[in-house]
């Protein structure tokens, strides 16, 4: 007769949890565990498999514990020490110690998977290339089908910029755990990398149809929307992603730079400071955004002293240059010398050199380095300054030592135009031009000089997606100046030989193309021809920088832009200049009529006087 096996309460409940753990039932899974350990207190299985439910419920700090109390009623099982790793990962625990975790699981099995990974992870994160690869190359031929694998060795190569290969990888992670959301995120962020906007955007669809309440999905989505300047439909998925968990400081940091680019900057402000609050200290690039949040809502103080935190910003452009003498700190420099410099591109030079006639006001000598092409026009306008190409070596450095201060001319904003009764107070024009050239182009707009002289710009030549959105093409902009009794002379840099056509053709001899003049390169020229203009009309680009420092009445279109308007209708920096802020629930083409009416406005004053007498004539040229 057989002999019939005493049954096991606690091993049938343990079963019972596990099956339930392995279907996705977590909840049911940790009163099994639960109830095992109202009995066996100290029992190590349930309280490692009680921890690891809790890190699958997002509480990765309740695992970490019942982990820790298995692992000191018994230390030798490498499965613990595993899923203690993994745990400390999702908290946020250093490399370092994620890294000794998973190597003690080895050491007591060379072969456990996800120790390996997790020892693959803290390799990436500690820049030990080579090791990580070695590791999930390991992995992947003992476990061909581990689908985190994958994934981890695609997030090692898209740090290494390898992105084609990131997202064979990515995708082989889809394709064995298409139940798994991570896996569609970090292909999401891979192209992003890349640029490659249209398919993540598909993509990202159809993973939210997969998974539609997946709160990450949605910020990542948010994400996307905002990097093609989407904002209008990105807010949404920001708004219900945060929602979700409302402590997430990256979250929170996605949907304040959505409120920013909406106009919302209050909004922005307070969601900004709640990241803050909840972010590691020195987490990048939330004091650069909440800089511009708060010169959005006109609060130049605050605005001010965190501009230069774009620095620390790895999505910034701006690069910090390194200098062995001190930042100017607004103090006595009247017998020092001081070198201005700019990190961005000619608008914000421009911008930032109308205050440059304060700043030689103050200093005993002052230096300019600005980019080769805009020294000749620079030097012309700040006369009292020494003006030279910006000397850089490629590691941010310089080698000379001709000065005994610096001052990076978006930052003095601080002391010069700490209010907005600063700017009404500065000097304009701030640049000058060159009379005698600005007298040969209009001499050879005789005949067309009797009538308003209109300059136009549409696009900048950076037409990636999240821009050209703000821009319009030569058909679109040519209902704006289809108009009679007006001369318009294209200011547009590197325009194509088919636009001019095209506005040559349709304008019937009312737009006019200076072919020999470089309106990119030559900015003397360029400076010189906006000057003979009594009205320019522009996309928001260099164009409308240049006639803003010359003083020449501007309609300028484009988006929210915080350190240009400072919260302001208008253009604070440029006092000629009405600037016409697009809806983000809009294309560029739907401003065309509101441009239209606005550049009527200001035909119907038009008087050749203020022209007249930028240019110094007595009469108008007939």
């Amino acid at each position: 007769m057989a002999t019939q096996t005493a049954p096991n309460p606690t091993r049938e409940k343990m079963l019972k949890g596990l099956g339930y753990q392995k279907s996705g039932e977590i909840e049911k899974a940790q009163r099994c565990y639960k109830q095992v350990l109202k009995k066996l207190p100290n029992n190590p299985d349930a309280l490692h498999l009680l921890g690891v439910t809790y890190r699958q419920l997002g509480y990765p700090k309740r695992a970490i514990e019942y982990i820790q109390k298995a692992i000191a009623v018994n230390p030798n099982q490498a499965p613990f020490y595993a899923n203690l790793a993994r745990a400390m990962m999702d908290v946020g625990t250093d490399a370092e110690s994620m890294l000794a975790v998973s190597e003690k699981a080895l050491s007591l099995n060379p072969q456990e998977k996800e120790a390996l990974n997790i020892r693959g992870i803290a390799l990436t994160r500690l820049k030990r290339t080579e090791e990580a690869e070695e590791i999930f190359q390991q992995l992947l031929v003992t476990y061909p089908d581990f689908g985190d694998a994958y994934r981890n060795y695609g997030l090692l190569l898209r740090e290494n910029e390898d992105f084609k290969k990131a997202l064979a990888f990515f995708h082989r992670a889809v394709q064995l755990n298409p139940d798994n959301p991570e896996n569609y995120i970090e292909r999401s962020r891979c192209r992003l990398k890349q640029k490659d906007f249209k398919v993540a955007e598909a993509e990202l669809a159809d993973a939210l149809e997969r998974f539609p309440d997946h709160a990450e999905l949605k910020h990542e989505t948010a994400r996307l929307l905002f990097s093609i300047s989407r904002t209008d439909v990105g807010v949404k998925y920001a708004e219900e992603a945060v929602a979700e968990n409302p402590k997430n400081y990256h979250r929170l940091v996605t949907l304040a730079v959505q409120y920013l680019m909406l106009g919302r900057g209050r909004e922005s402000v307070d969601t900004f400071l709640k990241a803050k609050k909840l972010a590691p200290e020195g987490a990048a690039g939330i004091d650069w955004n909440l800089s511009l949040a708060y010169l959005s809502i006109g609060d130049l103080t605050n605005g001010w002293a965190l501009h230069d935190a774009r620095f620390g910003d790895e999505n910034s452009t701006s690069n910090k240059r390194k200098f062995d003498v001190p930042e100017w700190g607004g103090e006595d420099i009247s017998g020092k010398t001081v070198l201005a410099w700019c990190d961005q591109g000619l608008g914000d030079a421009l911008r930032g050199c109308t205050m440059l006639h304060e700043l030689i006001e103050r200093a005993g000598k002052v230096i300019l380095e600005v980019a080769p092409k805009s020294v000749p026009w620079f030097q012309s306008s700040f006369p009292k300054a020494a003006v030279r190409a910006a000397q850089v070596n490629s590691d941010l450095t310089t080698d000379l030592d001709d000065f005994d201060l610096t001052a990076n001319l978006v930052d003095i904003a601080k002391f010069f135009r700490p209010d907005f009764q600063s700017f009404r107070n500065a000097r304009t024009p701030a640049f000058s031009f060159d009379i005698e050239l600005a007298h040969t182009f209009f001499e050879r707009l005789k005949g067309k000089a009797d009538k308003p002289i209109v300059g136009i710009g549409w696009r900048s030549r950076n037409l990636e997606v999240y821009r050209a959105r703000y821009y319009l093409s030569a058909p679109e902009f040519f209902p704006i100046i289809d108009m009679e009794d007006v001369t318009f002379v294209n200011l547009q840099y590197l325009s194509a030989l088919k636009e001019i056509k095209f506005f040559e053709a349709k304008s019937k001899g009312a737009f006019v193309n200076f072919e020999d003049v470089d309106l990119f390169d030559d900015l003397e020229a360029a400076a010189a021809l906006t000057a003979c203009c009594d009205l320019v009309v522009s996309a928001n680009v260099s164009v409308t920088e240049i006639s803003g420092v010359l003083d020449v009445p501007t309609i300028r279109f484009g988006p929210q832009e915080s350190a240009l308007l400072l919260g302001q209708k208008n253009v604070p920096w440029h006092p000629s200049t009405t600037y016409l802020r697009m809806d983000e629930n809009k294309l560029a083409v739907d401003m065309v009529p509101t441009i239209r009416q606005t550049l009527e406005e200001h035909l119907s004053t038009f008087d050749p006087s203020r022209r007249n007498k930028r240019l110094q004539l007595e009469t108008v040229a007939g």
